[in-house]
């Protein structure tokens, strides 16, 4: 792939093929968007040539298109209920600075942290664990 960076977009050069076909040369221009931040300053992005949406990456395959028009997941998509809500409690422990493991106590509160942030995450965690024993529970069920 050739990448050609110009003032007003990309221009990507490339070939590709379907199954079976012959290779056709692709000559794609994709065009930069710019929105306003908050503090003042501007964002470029990608215009999407398929749906015309604003995007930070192309992904590519035979045309280089946004996550959507690529109907592409995100990993936690693949995930079961259970597994997910597991995840997520790792990601509470670990922020506080624990391990992440489940078996051992919930972490203290770091020092900074306010006590009703740190009750609100802990009860979140609650719930995580709450909902991840569920999913367990009810998988072992259906091994039996």
């Amino acid at each position: 792939i050739r990448i050609e960076c110009l003032d007003s977009g990309v221009r990507l050069v490339y070939r590709q093929r379907r199954h079976g076909e012959d290779w056709q040369d692709v000559n794609e221009f994709v065009p930069f968007l710019e929105t306003e931040t908050q503090f003042g300053g501007q964002r470029q992005w990608f215009r999407c040539l398929s749906c015309g949406g604003r995007c930070r990456i192309l992904y590519g395959g035979a045309h280089f298109r946004c996550r959507s028009c690529h109907h592409l997941e995100y990993e936690s998509q693949y995930e079961a209920a259970y597994s997910r809500a597991c995840s997520q409690a790792h990601k509470i422990r670990q922020r506080l600075g624990g391990h992440g493991s489940l078996d051992e106590p919930f972490p203290p509160r770091p020092k900074g942290m306010h006590w009703k942030t740190y009750q609100q995450l802990e009860q979140r965690d609650e719930q995580l664990q709450s909902r991840w024993a569920a999913g367990v529970m009810q998988w072992i069920r259906l091994l039996k």
